[in-house]
């Protein structure tokens, strides 16, 4: 197997670039809604906007990391033809572990878990409400996919809600979605 093939993920790059291109329709969306209305308040495409552009700076930001990385490693692959570093690691190994020690499979499954749970939350958001809804989404993916302990979810969970009612519902008056039981 050469280097490049040792060090290029294709289903890492398809996310990337999944990211960065659902970023960037996100944005256009939202630009469509409008960010204002008529009378200078925020308006319906302004959490749109703000979420798609925030998406594609991730997206670009990761896919640079991801290239500057892939290039180094192959730069870097013929000084190691042996198959192991200095520390004795298989290169193949060390490649596959990210910074908190995950395997590939393991961030692949984060991933999908985290997908799901926003499809709970949008779900759920129309029978509870959306603040309630995203409250629980961040406990459930600080609890469950970051391994947190639960008061500390629980803690962020009432940070988010505390923090989506006032910002969006005290400070700029923009009308929340209570869901079908009409909670908060």
């Amino acid at each position: 197997m050469s280097a490049r093939t040792a060090t290029v993920s294709t289903g890492a790059w398809v996310m990337r670039l999944a990211l960065l291109a659902l970023g960037a329709a996100v944005l256009l969306g939202g630009i469509g809604y409008g960010v204002e209305t008529p009378e200078g308040l925020v308006g319906p495409g302004m959490m749109p906007v703000a979420a798609g552009a925030l998406m594609v700076v991730a997206g670009a930001w990761e896919c640079l990391k991801a290239f500057r990385a892939e290039r180094s490693a192959v730069a870097a692959a013929p000084a190691e033809a042996d198959g192991a570093g200095a520390d004795g690691v298989a290169a193949d190994e060390a490649a596959q572990l990210d910074v908190f020690g995950r395997t590939s499979r393991q961030r692949n499954r984060a991933v999908a878990v985290v997908f799901g749970v926003i499809l709970l939350a949008v779900v759920l958001a129309y029978a509870i409400g959306l603040l309630l809804a995203l409250s629980l989404m961040v406990v459930v993916l600080l609890t469950f996919v970051e391994k947190k302990p639960l008061w500390v979810g629980l803690v962020a969970g009432v940070g988010a809600f505390a923090f989506g009612y006032l910002v969006f519902g005290m400070a700029l008056n923009v009308p929340l979605a209570t869901g079908a039981l009409g909670l908060i």
